[in-house]
């Protein structure tokens, strides 16, 4: 009986000198967290969108890019002052920022009017995303592709589309 308390108290000594030893071998250590917080973004349309005068004829469409190059198809004629829509944006300063345009075509309505024309092939430049100047500012423009029917009703037609900026 003797040696089993011998032999438990032995064991007993080993398993605190583990412990202890365990105790011994753990570490702390802190850490900074950090966060910045960035200006709020302000976009302002410059310049609308114009694909100046069409003559009709059987129809067709007018492509103004954001690049300000002009195409068309169909036997309509575009002249005029035709330009693609020019944003500028105000935020954080060497931030970049992602470009987001209407997925959907959207219409333009004639003055006075229930007639439409089908605007999409929404295009940006820069495309995507941009960086802002080391002040904080930046611009781009946008264009797009207007459907005109045969024998489109004659008038002035507007409508709006909408584009936003994000911290990307």
């Amino acid at each position: 009986m003797r040696n089993s308390l011998r032999i438990a108290a032995l064991g007993a000594a080993l398993a605190a000198g583990s412990l202890a030893t365990s105790a011994h071998a753990a570490a702390t250590a802190t850490a900074t967290a950090t966060a910045e917080v960035l200006e709020t973004l302000t976009l302002t349309a410059v310049d609308d969108l114009n694909f100046g005068q069409i003559a009709a004829n059987t129809g067709g469409t007018v492509t103004v890019n954001a690049d300000s190059t002009v195409a068309s198809t169909g036997t309509l004629i575009s002249t005029g002052t035709r330009a693609p829509a020019t944003f500028t944006v105000t935020g954080s300063a060497s931030t970049s920022v992602v470009v987001t345009l209407p997925s959907a075509a959207v219409n333009l309505t004639r003055s006075g009017g229930t007639e439409t024309m089908s605007l999409d092939t929404f295009n940006s430049n820069p495309n995507g995303a941009f960086q802002l100047s080391a002040a904080g500012t930046g611009a781009f423009s946008v264009g797009g592709t207007l459907t005109v029917a045969n024998g489109q009703v004659p008038g002035s037609y507007s409508g709006t589309f909408p584009v936003s900026v994000e911290y990307q």
